[in-house]
C-alpha cells in the first residue's frame, strides 16, 4: 500500500491512476463484499491538495535522532509507548515483547499498560501533570481529563478532524495566542504552486480550511 506522502511529487493524473490500482489490489486481497482496512477512498480528495502531505515528520524528528544517538553513544532508548496506542505498536510488542534486542533495539517497559492504567497511576500516586490536561476526573468507571486528553507536537494537525470542539487549535488560541498566530498566519505558494510556510508563519489556516476543520 502507498501512503499519501508518496503521491506528493507526482502529477495528479499519475497519482489518481496509482490510487485506482491500489483500490483494485485491495479488493482482490479482501473477502468478497468487504473493504480493506487500508482503503484510502475517503482521503482521495487530498490528492487535489495544493500542499504537501507526508508521514515522515515522526521519522525525522524522533526516530532518526534516536537511532543516530544510539550509534554515536552505544546507548539505546527507553520509551513509554503502549501497545494500545495503535496497531503498529501492538504488533511490534507482540513480536519483541517489552525489550527488542535486534533491529530497532529499545526498551518499552510500558507496552502492556493501557491509558486507563496510566491515569489510575497518576491518581493513586498524586502526580502533577501539565496544566493543559486540566483536572483528572473519574466517572462511569473511567478516568479522563477535562482538558487535553493527549498532547504531542504543538503544531501537528494529525487527527484534528476527529476532535470535538473546542479542538486542539481552538484551545491553543486561548492558551497560547502568540503560538496560535504563528501557526495559522503566513504561508505562501512556491514557484511550483505548492503552499508552504514563510517567515510570517506556518500558514496552517489554509490547510485547516481545506480539510474543513474550524480553528476559530
Amino acid at each position: 500500500m502507498r501512503g499519501l506522502g508518496e503521491y506528493a511529487n507526482m502529477t495528479k493524473r499519475t497519482a489518481k491512476i496509482l490510487e485506482l490500482l491500489d483500490k483494485q489490489n485491495n479488493i482482490r486481497q479482501c473477502a468478497e463484499g468487504e473493504k480493506s482496512q487500508y482503503s484510502q477512498e475517503r482521503w482521495a480528495f487530498l490528492l487535489d491538495a495544493d500542499f504537501k502531505i507526508s508521514d515522515k515528520c515522526c521519522y525525522h524528528m524522533k526516530k532518526s535522532p534516536l537511532k543516530r544517538f544510539g550509534k554515536q553513544s552505544g546507548l539505546y532508548p527507553i520509551v513509554a509507548t503502549m501497545a494500545d496506542e495503535g496497531r503498529q505498536r501492538k504488533m511490534a510488542w507482540l513480536k519483541t515483547g517489552c525489550n527488542a534486542f535486534e533491529g530497532n533495539i529499545q526498551s518499552k517497559p510500558m507496552s502492556f499498560w493501557t491509558e486507563q492504567d496510566v491515569l489510575q497511576y497518576i491518581d493513586i500516586m498524586g502526580l502533577e501533570v501539565a496544566p493543559v490536561y486540566g483536572n483528572l476526573l473519574y466517572s462511569n468507571g473511567k478516568y479522563y481529563f477535562d482538558g487535553c486528553q493527549r498532547t504531542g507536537c504543538i503544531f501537528c494537525g494529525f487527527g484534528c478532524h476527529l476532535e470535538h470542539e473546542p479542538n486542539r487549535f481552538q484551545r491553543l488560541k486561548e492558551t497560547h495566542p502568540k503560538l496560535y498566530d504563528y501557526c495559522m498566519s503566513g504561508g505562501e505558494y512556491n514557484e511550483d504552486g505548492i503552499w508552504q510556510p514563510n517567515n510570517k508563519g506556518l500558514g496552517m489556516k489554509h490547510v485547516m480550511d481545506f480539510i474543513n476543520v474550524k480553528v476559530e
